[in-house]
C-alpha cells in the first residue's frame, strides 16, 4: 500500500506514521496552548486579580526597600539597579498576565481599577529603577509614592 512501487509522492510509509502522528499531536497541543485570552469564571478572575495585586505590591515593596538600602549604603549601586530592573520586569509580567484574561460580566469596573493599579506599579517601579541608574536614592517624594501605592495595592487585594 504505502511502500510499493505505486506509492505516490505524498503517501506516508508505515514506518513514518508514528513520527507523523507525534508531530501532529505536538503541533495541536502547541496551538491549543497559544490562546491569547483566557476566560476564567468570576471567582477565578477575582482570585487571579487578588494574586496580581499581591505580587505587584511585593515588587513595589522591593523597590522601596532597594532604594532605602542603597541610600543607607547597605547595597552596591549595581546590585540595586539589577534588583529594581528585575522588580520592574516582574511587575510588568503581572500586569501583562492579568490583562490577557477575559474579564467576566459584571467585573469591568473592578478590572479597570485593578489594571490601573498594576500599571501604576509598573510605572513607579520603573521610575525607581531610573533613579537608581542615576544614583539618586534619596528622593523622599518617590519613597512616599511607593509607600502610598503599596498601601493601595494591599487594600485592593482582598
Amino acid at each position: 500500500m504505502g511502500c510499493g512501487p505505486l506509492a505516490g509522492p505524498h503517501e506516508v510509509k508505515r514506518s513514518q506514521r508514528p513520527a507523523v502522528v507525534a508531530v501532529l499531536l505536538a503541533l495541536a497541543l502547541l496551538l491549543a496552548g497559544c490562546g491569547v485570552v483566557s476566560r476564567p469564571g468570576p471567582a477565578a478572575w477575582d482570585d487571579r486579580a487578588a494574586q496580581a495585586l499581591t505580587d505587584a505590591g511585593s515588587e513595589v515593596a522591593t523597590a522601596r526597600l532597594a532604594l532605602e538600602s542603597a541610600r543607607k549604603g547597605r547595597t552596591w549601586s549595581s546590585y540595586t539597579t539589577v534588583l529594581l530592573a528585575e522588580a520592574e520586569e516582574a511587575a510588568g509580567k503581572v500586569e501583562e498576565d492579568l490583562s490577557r484574561l477575559q474579564v467576566p460580566a459584571g467585573r469591568a469596573d473592578a478590572a479597570a481599577h485593578v489594571l490601573d493599579l498594576l500599571g501604576r506599579a509598573v510605572d513607579l517601579v520603573g521610575e525607581a529603577r531610573a533613579h537608581a541608574v542615576s544614583g539618586k536614592y534619596d528622593d523622599q517624594a518617590l519613597l512616599d509614592q511607593l509607600d502610598r501605592l503599596s498601601d493601595e495595592l494591599q487594600q485592593a487585594a482582598p
